[in-house]
């Protein structure tokens, strides 16, 4: 007695042909498993659809599988199905598949990515070098103004007020001590100069450090030194601050933000040469976008834990670039932490 077939023989029929096509066009077919699957298409078709029937078409078709592993019905159809295009795209755009729209995400969040990681790595180098540079010549301005105020004593141990009267015991200290003057200015010009160039940085030009360059006017007395002085007592207490400030900014960067953006990055770089092989192989299916999106978050975690844990390498290589390579090659970080958490449990 004739039967039709069931509901998944009949999805399996009507799928099969497109298996046999891949496995035309790329492995080596056995008539054992093409011949049952056409003897099972014309059942179908006349009505003559019998439990041998369906046997033979099952085990043909469990062959037809094995055959084209890892490439499966799901897969096949997944790169076959175009998708419309969203409805928030701003423009209309034709159908792709599920597989191509995917890619293409995964490529503009790469290059957003690596966007913000090169403006972020940016500040930090720069910031960072000009706040080495600034506290150096804060340091030659402390020995100078130590240094002046050594020779001060000595004017006022001789009682010089005006400079330009000093005596012939004097002279060479009343000269000495306005070319120190001057390049203690020179200093503070510099100083200034720097912080408002690297507020500018880190703030991305919103808060900015301004400064009034000043003209260089010789000292005509010894108020005018102590004067001087008192002046950039005040100015490095202001540029302290201004160097823990921005301390805090450049730790923040290279110990949380870097290492997160380029765990990520990471990631998202796997995940776009997966999704090119699974696309040459025809293994993307539709399960494939859920473990990316895990795959990209355990990237961003894996920067995380870099970041804020302080972890260092012997090959010296940064926190930045570990998160890099975590996020690229995630595993064996995992495998890492599986290996630390099983010495806890003995």
């Amino acid at each position: 007695m004739a039967n039709n077939p069931e509901v998944s023989e009949a999805e399996a029929l009507d799928r099969s042909g497109g298996l046999l096509r891949y496995a035309a066009e790329n492995k080596q077919l056995d008539q054992t498993i093409v011949a049952p699957i056409c003897a099972a298409w014309d059942a179908r078709q006349n009505n003559t659809w019998t439990q041998t029937i369906a046997i033979n078409f099952w085990l043909a078709f469990n062959s037809l599988c094995s055959l084209i592993k890892p490439v499966t019905m799901d897969s096949l159809s997944t790169n076959l199905q175009e998708l419309p295009p969203p409805w928030w795209a701003l423009r209309k755009r034709k159908a792709v598949s599920l597989s191509k729209r995917t890619a293409d995400r995964y490529l503009i969040l790469l290059i957003v990515l690596l966007f913000f990681a090169v403006i972020f790595s940016f500040v930090q180098s720069k910031v960072g070098g000009l706040t080495r540079e600034i506290k150096l010549q804060m340091d030659n301005a402390d020995k100078l103004t130590a240094q002046i105020s050594v020779n001060i004593a000595t004017l006022e141990k001789d009682n010089v007020i005006d400079l330009s009267s000093a005596g012939p015991g004097d002279i060479a200290i009343a000269t000495l001590v306005q070319d120190q003057f001057q390049q203690l200015g020179y200093l503070e010009e510099l100083m200034l100069q720097e912080r408002h160039v690297a507020s500018a940085i880190s703030t991305f030009g919103i808060r900015v450090y301004n400064y009034h360059a000043g003209t260089y006017q010789p000292a005509t007395s010894r108020d005018v030194l102590k004067a001087s002085l008192v002046n950039y007592k005040d100015i490095r207490g202001k540029i302290n601050s201004y160097l823990f400030n921005e301390g805090v900014t450049v730790e923040i960067i290279s110990s949380s933000v870097l290492p997160i953006i380029l765990g990520l990055m990471g990631a998202c770089a796997y995940v776009v040469r997966l999704i090119s092989d699974q696309i040459k192989d025809a293994t993307f299916s539709t399960t494939s976008p859920i473990r990316h999106r895990v795959r990209l978050l355990l990237g961003g975690l894996a920067g995380i834990v870099i970041g804020f844990g302080g972890i260092v390498s012997t090959t010296g290589l940064s926190s930045s670039a570990l998160a890099f390579i975590a996020g690229y090659s995630i595993e064996p970080v995992f495998a890492t932490l599986d290996s630390i958490a099983a010495k806890f449990r003995h």
